[in-house]
């Protein structure tokens, strides 16, 4: 596959002036200046060795990542042989975060294969529930084919830290979080204050964290508190474990119907860059769940292919 078209607005991009309040107070070299690209507002650097700590990082914990065009073009490749058409007989449902910075990727879905059902909400969780999931699988006839991309999400910048995302397009110039309520949840453990009543102003932060709790066996112990990543898989464990759950009972009352279903993780770079690492692939026909299997990435900086297991 080609360079994608995210990747070459990179190449183009022009160095400007350095501003040193976009600066990381604990940069390792003077050097790497942070800029901004007066034509997208995105930081952009002027060695371009500066991400090579975002590689490492990507690579070791979600090797095989794919960018985001590419991953999806690679999922339309192996489902037309399996008569998956775009835009003639194929739903597709999207999952991912409410975050504004996830869009990159249903923009690239929808591109790929017409208007999606969303599905989402916080983290990237399926609490539309048995209501939502009828509403799309009426949207389709019982014939039909339906996709189903759902994904956490987590930023790497480009110092290699997990959870640190620069939001230029909004005017923010200092480090974010993403994802912002899976963080909230993993300090709320670490700190020992973790709170699972139910907040009518806070529904879904308040569903997030005892559903996860419930279908993963991920720590609540302050002593033994989990990281950001670790919340992070643990949001991809429910998502996969809803999504298939969902799907099944869908199969069980149409039986001519196929679902293609992909979970993981989107991960957010600098630069603007985006990737998605395919925890699991799989295909439902006739009741039975089998293993998709992609192509492994042309991403020159992988060296891994797919890796469909939990970390």
């Amino acid at each position: 596959m080609g360079s994608s078209p995210s990747r070459i607005q990179r190449s183009s991009h022009l160095v400007s002036t350095s501003r040193s309040n976009l600066s990381p107070s604990n940069s390792s070299s003077q050097h790497r200046s942070n800029t901004v690209c007066p034509y997208c507002y995105r930081l952009t650097r002027g060695n371009e060795n500066v991400d090579d700590a975002f590689q490492i990082t990507l690579q070791k914990l979600f090797p095989g990542a794919y960018e985001l065009e590419e991953f999806v073009f690679q999922t339309k490749q192996t489902l037309v042989p399996n008569g998956f058409y775009p835009h003639v007989n194929t739903l597709v449902c999207v999952g991912l975060c409410r975050d504004e910075i996830t869009s990159p990727f249903e923009e690239k879905i929808e591109a790929m294969w017409g208007r999606a059902f969303i599905c989402g909400s916080l983290g990237g969780m399926l609490f539309c529930g048995n209501t939502g999931f009828a509403a799309a699988h009426h949207h389709a006839p019982e014939t039909g084919r339906f996709i189903y991309y759902c994904f956490t999400h987590i930023a790497i910048d480009h110092e290699g830290l997990v959870g640190s995302v620069y939001r230029t397009r909004s005017g923010m110039n200092e480090k974010s979080t993403a994802c912002g309520a899976l963080a909230a949840f993993a300090a709320e453990i670490a700190s020992n204050t973790l709170n699972l009543d139910f907040d009518e102003n806070d529904i879904e932060m308040s569903m997030l964290k005892r559903h996860i709790i419930k279908q993963t066996d991920l720590s609540i112990d302050a002593k033994n508190a989990p990281d950001l990543l670790q919340v992070t898989m643990a949001a991809y464990e429910t998502i996969t474990i809803d999504l298939e759950r969902h799907v099944r009972y869908d199969a069980e009352h149409f039986e001519d119907r196929q679902y293609a279903l992909f979970t993981g993780v989107q991960i957010h770079g600098p630069n603007g860059m985006d990737y998605c690492w395919v925890g699991k692939a799989s295909l439902l026909n006739r009741g039975i769940l089998s293993p998709l299997v992609l192509p492994p990435t042309n991403d020159p900086m992988s060296t891994l292919g797919i890796h469909n297991e939990q970390h």
